[in-house]
């Protein structure tokens, strides 16, 4: 093992404007970037904060350059998806950009409310990846509305189970969706036994997602599937429908 985020990460080009940088191998998550026509970055989910510094190496190796960071976008509360975002603001210094995140992982990173974003009872602390959580100024996102960035245009969806803040990223013309940890490649699903899941909620959450059109799964962790996304959603969604109603 690596250790806790420690490895170098490598860019990688998935389809125009969208680019994949790879979890670590411990306690990190899938970091994507999107590029609108005046280079302007958008970055999807910011990994544990240990693993940033390799991930704005790796950008600047594939120009994007980290200068041109506008806007952050948090698909849930976690962790292994919210620490980057104070080694971000580290690394960037005076660099403004916008946090956007569902209402209620908005006001958990607001409140800089430690137990929902590290859960003590999980034995995992912040410390371990150099990081001390603060409130941070965030963007609610109304889940009825659209987010558009560049030529994406985004569709929000409540996706709760996985954790009580989850949200979908969806844009029916390029048929691309950002999961977080709902929904992963391989017939796997997030874990529903963290302080706040329900596996009941992830069912129903999976169910919605597996009624859209899917080319392109992109979740936080695994390997995106580029092509076939509706395929690898059936699977999930039939893995998790199998575990029963509770």
């Amino acid at each position: 093992m690596f250790g806790i985020g420690g490895r170098s990460k490598r860019g990688k080009k998935l389809l125009e404007n969208v680019y994949y940088f790879p979890e670590s191998p411990m306690l990190d998550c899938n970091i994507y970037i999107l590029k609108d026509q005046d280079d302007n970055l958008c970055m999807i989910d910011t990994g544990n904060g240990k693993s940033m510094d390799s991930t704005i190496e790796a950008m600047t190796k594939i120009d994007l350059h980290p200068k041109n960071l506008t806007t952050v976008i948090i698909t849930h509360e976690h962790l292994d998806h919210v620490l980057g975002l104070y080694a971000l603001k580290d690394l960037l210094g005076e660099q403004k950009f916008e946090i956007k995140a569902h209402k209620i992982t908005a006001q958990i990173l607001k409140e800089g409310d430690q137990q929902k974003i590290a859960p003590s009872s999980l034995g995992i602390s912040p410390k371990r990846f150099g990081i001390e959580i603060s409130p941070l100024e965030v963007e609610d996102l109304d889940t009825a509305q659209e987010l558009s960035f560049g030529d994406f245009s985004f569709k929000l969806f409540d996706t709760p189970g996985h954790s009580i803040g989850s949200m979908t990223l969806y844009d029916p013309r390029k048929k691309i969706l950002f999961p977080g940890d709902v929904v992963f490649p391989q017939g796997s699903f997030g874990r529903y036994d963290f302080p706040g899941g329900s596996l009941k909620k992830l069912q129903a959450s999976i169910g919605k997602l597996n009624d859209l059109d899917v080319d392109h799964l992109c979740s936080g962790h695994m390997k995106p599937v580029i092509g076939k996304g509706n395929e690898s959603l059936s699977r999930s969604y039939k893995n998790v429908s199998s575990l029963g109603r509770f």
